[in-house]
């Protein structure tokens, strides 16, 4: 039997290591064709530790905007096109407050962070509106992280840039919908996942005071992933939220997005 997620063409970024290879493994398994993107190299070591078939790498940065272009080029005349995209491409930057954090080091994390997640975005849907009419709601799963719904001290740059990613994702929503365009796009908060990032976190001396294992947040984009969430579009969505609900309640206006809450 065939499964929703069997015959997907999915990219995923930042998928060389951390959370993207984690999911990257976990759609392996399950017959999804995956594309692994990288900034570097290693990630065409991740796709042989893959071990599966229909599995495709290659390297690009995020945050330059030819790269981008070359990379989803390169993606429509291998494949044709593309059916989703998992974007987990991110880093840390600088840890120290925040006028002590290098003007190189605050704009490469901008740069990486929000504009990468723009030009991602970007590409999809223009790749997406040269093949409409396959019947398949197109699907795009963005990561927000630390900093994103609150104050995130000795990472401010990184968690601006989160916030910002946030708020991309609920006004793509709102004008892909508007313009009628069949692509839903989410952004997940995924926890504290024992990445490389988070060790980075660790040794600046800031608090974790929970792991989230990989099985959360590869749950999530399972589901957003799959038909049962065709429709769900713009929201922020934690792992622990109860999201397979979403689709049967009537959300209050706000609901899972960034607003200013009086007391």
């Amino acid at each position: 039997m065939v499964t929703p997620l069997q015959d997907m063409r999915v990219l995923i970024t930042g998928g060389g290591r951390g959370i993207g290879f984690e999911i990257a493994k976990d759609l392996a398994a399950s017959g999804t064709r995956i594309w692994l993107g990288g900034r570097s190299e290693s990630v065409c070591a991740a796709r042989n530790n893959l071990g599966s078939s229909g599995i495709e790498a290659s390297t690009h940065d995020v945050g330059d905007t030819h790269s981008v272009a070359a990379l989803f080029q390169r993606i429509r005349a291998t494949w044709g096109g593309l059916d989703a995209v998992i974007h987990s491409a991110a880093i840390l930057g600088e840890a120290g407050r925040f006028w002590e954090i290098s003007t190189e080091s605050a704009w490469q994390v901008l740069r990486v962070n929000t504009l990468g997640t723009y030009l991602v975005c970007r590409e999809f849907v223009n790749l997406w509106l040269e093949r409409r009419g396959s019947g398949r709601r197109g699907k795009l799963i963005l990561f927000a992280g630390g900093g994103a719904a609150y104050g995130y001290p000795k990472f401010l740059p990184y968690g601006c840039s989160k916030a910002a990613d946030v708020r991309m994702c609920e006004t793509m929503s709102i004008e892909l919908a508007e313009a009628g365009i069949d692509i839903d796009v989410n952004i997940v908060a995924p926890g504290a996942n024992d990445t490389d990032m988070l060790r980075q976190v660790r040794q600046a001396g800031a608090e974790v005071r929970t792991v989230v294992p990989f099985s959360k947040p590869i749950a999530l984009c399972r589901w957003l992933l799959s038909p049962a969430s065709d429709g769900i579009t713009g929201l922020f969505l934690h792992v622990n939220d109860a999201y397979q609900q979403l689709a049967q309640r009537k959300l209050r206006e706000g609901a899972f997005q960034l607003r200013r809450v009086e007391p």
